[in-house]
């Protein structure tokens, strides 16, 4: 898995497997970005969207859903030639974002943890999650893990950065379905490379016999996991990704 890598921003290129030959992943830390870049990346935000940043108490949070929204909207326009202010970012049932009019064209999902934005396109209109965690290794993770985790799973969690992959793996999986925090979330199980899951929340209905990929990688500041709906056939061999299949039934 190569990386193009600047100071701040780095682009995750995945086309060496042809599971994720569609795939864009954009990861960048807001903390790095020069004020000027978010004033100019905040100015591509609707009305709506700028009401909402103004509402978070804290400028460093502001900072981040500036420049994740205005990051979205620059790519988008730049893939789409739509010019970023007839772009409209709507919401579904459960709060999944996606582009009103071309949401079936280009997927996305994105994600943040802290400074660090995830960002995630599929040219193969598949619908797309994506979650990354930024490891903080002074948690005390046991009680979340015992409380949202199956016992298979916790069995396989020996430190920190197990922990947070179980973590970004359920919560890329649900947001590829956009339905976000289900009840019974013990109940899936993705303590397996295969994983066939029980639909036990209504939510969860309409992907009933229906399967997704999960893809995991990590350094030692975070931990991303991207969800592609499908049972991908993959090659990715890369040490330190890990691939996981999940089927509802």
């Amino acid at each position: 898995m190569k990386h193009f890598t600047e100071e701040a921003i780095q682009l995750v290129d995945l086309r060496n497997d042809p599971s994720l030959a569609g795939v864009r992943l954009l990861l960048f830390d807001v903390a790095k970005l020069p004020n000027e870049l978010i004033f100019e990346l905040g100015k591509l935000l609707s009305p709506a969207e700028l009401r909402k940043a103004a509402r978070f108490r804290f400028m460093k949070d502001r900072k981040v859903y500036l420049a994740g929204r205005g990051m979205l909207r620059k790519m988008t326009s730049e893939v789409l030639g739509v010019a970023p202010d007839n772009l409209v970012v709507e919401e579904g049932q459960y709060g999944k974002p996606r582009l009103a009019d071309y949401g079936s064209v280009l997927p996305f999902n994105l994600s943040n943890s802290g400074n660090l934005v995830a960002l995630a396109f599929d040219f193969a209109r598949r619908e797309i999650g994506v979650d990354i965690e930024k490891i903080n290794r002074n948690f005390e993770y046991w009680d979340l893990a015992g409380h949202y985790f199956s016992s298979k799973e916790c069995d396989r969690v020996f430190n920190h950065l197990d922990f947070y992959r179980f973590w970004t793996m359920k919560e890329a999986l649900l947001k590829v379905t956009g339905v976000g925090l289900v009840e019974d979330l013990p109940k899936i199980d993705l303590s397996g490379k295969m994983n066939r899951v029980k639909v036990a929340d209504e939510r969860l209905l309409p992907f009933k016999d229906k399967a997704f990929t999960l893809y995991t990688f990590d350094n030692e500041d975070f931990v991303v996991t991207l969800a592609v709906s499908g049972a991908q056939l993959t090659g990715l061999q890369q040490a330190g990704v890990k691939v996981t299949h999940v089927y509802f039934y």
